[in-house]
């Protein structure tokens, strides 16, 4: 019985907390989404502050991470 990774249906995602360290670069949340096409993608969020001080969300959106299989 393998089991099947989870898959979001298309145009939806989930983002999940990340345990915060002081001062560290981390994202307050990350997570996978999946686009109406059905393309997967990661997401990562941070808390940021504009130049005048109103906070915002940035957020990036990579390509899934695939692991490097080659041989050596």
């Amino acid at each position: 019985m393998g089991d099947k990774p989870f898959k979001h249906n298309p145009g939806y995602g989930t983002l999940w907390y990340q345990d915060q360290v002081e001062g560290s670069n981390r994202p307050v949340a990350k997570g996978k989404v999946t686009t109406p096409d059905g393309d997967e993608f990661e997401v990562a969020i941070w808390k940021s502050k504009t130049k005048s001080g109103d906070d915002v969300l940035q957020v990036r959106i990579d390509e899934p991470y695939k692991k490097d299989e080659s041989p050596i």
